[in-house]
Parts: C-alpha cells; sequence; structure tokens
C-alpha cells in the first residue's frame, strides 16, 4: 500500500507520537520536518540554508511512503499537495499547555532527550507558538486540500488507524 501522510498541528498536538504509530502500523518512515530545517549541535542549533532545505525535503518527497510532520510552515506546502491524506491535530488549550509543560519538564530533568536547550525560555516560546495556532489555526490555509484532510482531537488520535480510515 502506498501512504503519503503530511500530519500537522501545533506543538505538543502529539505529530511524533501519531506519526511514529503510524510508522509501525504501515511499516514506512516518517520524517519531522523540523529536522530538515534545523542542524542540531551541543553548542547550539543552526538553521540550514533554503536550498539545502529544499534538497533535503525533495528528497524525502521521492520516496515512495513517507509520514512527515509538521506545524505548517509554508516552505513544506508541496508535502500538503503530495499528500494522499492530512491529518490536522487540533487539541485544546488546556491538554496542548499540560503536554507542552510536561515534555518539557521530562527534558529539564533529562528523563527525555532534548533536541534543544531546555530551558524557560524555551518553555515560553513553545507556549507561545501553541497560543498562535490556536488562534491562527492553519485550517484556514488548508481549505484547498479538503477532500484529503481528517481532522483528529485529543481522543480520535489515540484511535487512528490509517487503515481503518
Amino acid at each position: 500500500m502506498v501512504a503519503k501522510i503530511y500530519i500537522l498541528g501545533a506543538v505538543g498536538s502529539g505529530k511524533s507520537t501519531l506519526a511514529g504509530r503510524l510508522s509501525k502500523e504501515l511499516s514506512c518512515k516518517h520524517f519531522s520536518l523540523d529536522d530538515v530545517i534545523w542542524e542540531y549541535h551541543p553548542e547550539g542549533d543552526k538553521k540550514r540554508s533554503k536550498e539545502n532545505i529544499k534538497s533535503i525535503f525533495e528528497k524525502i518527497l521521492k520516496n515512495k511512503n513517507w509520514i512527515i510532520e509538521d506545524v505548517g510552515r509554508k516552505i513544506f506546502r508541496k508535502g500538503m499537495v503530495e499528500a494522499d491524506t492530512i491529518l490536522y491535530l487540533k487539541i485544546s488549550r488546556p491538554i496542548l499547555y499540560k503536554r507542552i509543560i510536561s515534555r518539557w519538564y521530562q527534558q529539564r530533568t533529562g528523563k527525555e532527550p532534548a533536541p534543544y536547550k531546555p530551558t524557560f525560555k524555551m518553555l515560553k516560546q513553545m507556549l507561545l507558538w501553541a497560543n498562535d495556532e490556536l488562534r491562527n489555526s492553519k485550517l484556514k490555509e488548508l481549505e484547498p486540500y479538503q477532500e484529503k484532510i481528517k481532522i483528529l482531537n485529543a481522543k480520535t488520535v489515540k484511535t487512528y488507524s490509517y487503515n481503518k480510515r
């Protein structure tokens, strides 16, 4: 089965968790587009050049199957065009904030790895990003892809199966 799935949602919405689960279900590789944007280094993260980002992203899209997850950056819009399914994770503010704070705490205490330094400044930034998505939902921008969008909430995301859609 060919599957090209684009997962969108705010920070803390469960994109990576869902991508990992679907990756196992479909025996298909998943990609976090944060990893396309950033090179992670102990001394500080470095943003890749636009040319490098586009090159890496094009290689991902050339795969027969893929699952990609992102917050909905415009530079990756071609992925939405090529996807057969777009999953938008619409999670409530209290759940998002709880997840973000919990993840940050786990990273801050070393119980979970972090691709960034889990500072208070980063916690504040993640909460701001989540709040921005709640106020300015990407759903408006996804109207051209209505026929392939599935909106999942905190309950439905737990039981979603690509094979049972």
